[in-house]
């Protein structure tokens, strides 16, 4: 059953990947308008819906392999993986809403720069997120 976590844990994290790139692909999202816009921001959307279900994976499948090792982890290591993760969530979701906000105002022909300029914040502080959960995860000896 371990291996079978492990699998899902790396497929999954290599799914969160997508939000490392995620603050470089929302920077075309400003320079688009009208019909190609919205179709650009569908795929973002598309991009985060899957990010976010990636990121429950990942969390329940590390959940399930640090309940099965041997010596436990780190009570601090363990709460640095849950925070980070956590961040990622929420972040994920103001990013979904924004893309939500941004195609009606894109639909509506009003500026969209704002939210634009929103979804790039919140990416990047996803994107950093999971560069820093990577690498906590994968050093461990890091947070003793």
């Amino acid at each position: 059953m371990y291996q079978v976590m492990i699998f899902l844990h790396v497929i999954s994290a290599l799914m969160l990947g997508s939000y490392v790139v995620f603050p470089f692909i929302v920077g075309r999202a400003a320079s688009l308008s009208g019909a190609g816009q919205e179709s650009f921001m569908g795929l973002l959307s598309t991009m985060n819906r899957v990010g976010q279900f990636s990121l429950i994976v990942t969390f329940l499948s590390g959940g399930a392999m640090v309940s099965q090792i041997d010596p436990m982890p780190s009570a601090l290591w363990m709460a640095v993986a849950v925070i980070l993760l956590v961040i990622v969530g929420a972040v994920t979701g103001m990013i979904g809403g924004r893309i939500k906000k941004l195609k009606a105002n894109s639909a509506a022909g009003k500026s969209t720069a704002t939210d634009a300029a929103k979804i790039k914040t919140f990416s990047w502080i996803a994107s950093i997120s999971v560069i820093l959960a990577i690498l906590v995860m994968t050093n461990p000896q890091i947070l003793g």
